[in-house]
């Protein structure tokens, strides 16, 4: 919005940083989940049917209109189309189409990979928020429930992946995988500085990146 109004500039956008990497996330207290299964589930099949409608072009007008609403973000449901597409201002007079900018299904987009959550976790412990310990890694990877998201979209029949981890930034093309239904794809999932993240070397992860952190700053 502030690069179509030209008082700002778009440097980059995260699909660049980490490509088809998590945004929001839909968080419930685990006794909640415990006493409200069905209810759960029932979410979760919202959800992941309304993915699939925000992905398709046809509904963008539709979805922009919603988005724009006061209660929402309050803007021009017109600025807000584009972007439903890849298109993104980079300043008042410039605009890019960025590949996965938006994306809301394809690719296993709302799987709780429990990877995406043990590298959110490395990043805690980098930057000091926690100590790394197998438990804390543990805690961290079961904030994410694969096994719940499978059974409660098992009666629609969608493709899932059939592993719960997987090795980040590993993949540079699109890739189908072995899944629980036909026709899943996956990545690219690269990182912008070409690296993976493991998640079964948590600790050899966290390492490095505090041997490169403390050698820049040694530079500074």
């Amino acid at each position: 919005m502030a690069a179509r109004r030209g008082v700002a500039r778009v440097v980059t956008v995260k699909a660049k940083i980490w490509r088809s990497s998590p945004e929001k996330v839909l968080a419930l207290p685990a006794d909640f989940v415990s006493a409200n299964e069905e209810l759960v589930a029932a979410l979760l099949r919202s959800l992941y049917r309304a993915s699939i409608w925000a992905a398709k072009p046809e509904n963008h007008a539709e979805l922009a209109a919603i988005l724009s609403a006061p209660h929402h973000l309050n803007v021009d449901a017109a600025m807000l189309k584009p972007l439903l597409s890849g298109t993104v201002a980079i300043s008042d007079t410039a605009e890019r189409t960025v590949e996965d900018f938006f994306l809301t299904s394809d690719k296993a987009a709302t799987f709780p990979w429990q990877s995406h959550a043990l590298w959110f976790y490395s990043q805690i412990v980098r930057w000091g928020l926690c100590d790394h310990s197998a438990e804390n890694a543990e805690i961290a990877k079961m904030s994410y429930r694969p096994d719940i998201y499978r059974k409660a979209l098992q009666p629609l029949h969608t493709p899932l992946p059939g592993a719960s981890l997987k090795v980040e930034g590993a993949l540079k093309v699109p890739t189908p995988v072995g899944a629980s239904a036909g026709g899943l794809v996956l990545g690219p999932d690269g990182f912008f500085d070409g690296r993976t993240f493991d998640p079964d070397q948590v600790g050899a992860y966290i390492a490095q990146q505090k041997t490169v952190f403390d050698r820049l700053s040694g530079a500074r």
